[in-house]
């Protein structure tokens, strides 16, 4: 009915606070988010179950940092920094936004809410990203602005498509 699911429970890992009951707030509420995003959004679950590596995030405003850590079958977070690892910074709130989905990764480096450090893996960073982010759907946000957004990316890759067969069409010589 619904196909084969019995290899999904193998790709959800586990998500594990380093410092257990000593764990700050934030790595509690980074803890549970990814926890329920590895639950409920099978695709982010897979995504950290082949990342390798740690992210960190800081909230300059609060001077504190989590090192949130991909392994396969867990993700481990911990207080505190790693050094050399990507770094995401930005204030608490826009940490929380991003987290939560209301604050998209690219407005929040383009519009210079969050900075990005050693950006070396970008993949990381990427993966990271999306398997913190809860998406629009899941606040039911069909939003005018989003179907606008839809309709304009299928025009553009349709207009880029015609290009390219255009050009690649053979002239007929008189």
């Amino acid at each position: 009915m619904g196909g084969d699911r019995s290899g999904e429970a193998d790709t959800v890992p586990s998500v594990r606070l380093s410092d257990g009951d000593d764990a700050s707030g934030m790595a509690v509420m980074l803890a549970d988010l990814l926890a329920d995003n590895l639950r409920d959004y099978p695709a982010r679950s897979r995504v950290a179950h082949l990342v390798r590596g740690s992210v960190v995030m800081t909230a300059a405003d609060r001077d504190r940092s989590v090192t949130v850590t991909f392994a396969g079958r867990e993700v481990s977070i911990a207080d505190g920094s790693l050094d050399g690892a990507p770094r995401m910074v930005g204030q608490w709130l826009d940490l929380a936004q991003l987290c939560s989905g209301r604050l998209s990764p690219i407005k929040a480096v383009t519009g210079r809410r969050l900075t990005v450090h050693n950006i070396g893996r970008v993949d990381l960073l990427a993966a990271a990203g999306f398997v913190m982010s809860v998406p629009a759907s899941y606040y039911g946000e069909a939003t005018r602005w989003t179907l606008e957004r839809i309709v304009l990316t299928l025009a553009l890759v349709a207009f880029v498509v015609a290009l390219i067969l255009g050009i690649r069409r053979p002239c007929r010589a008189s």
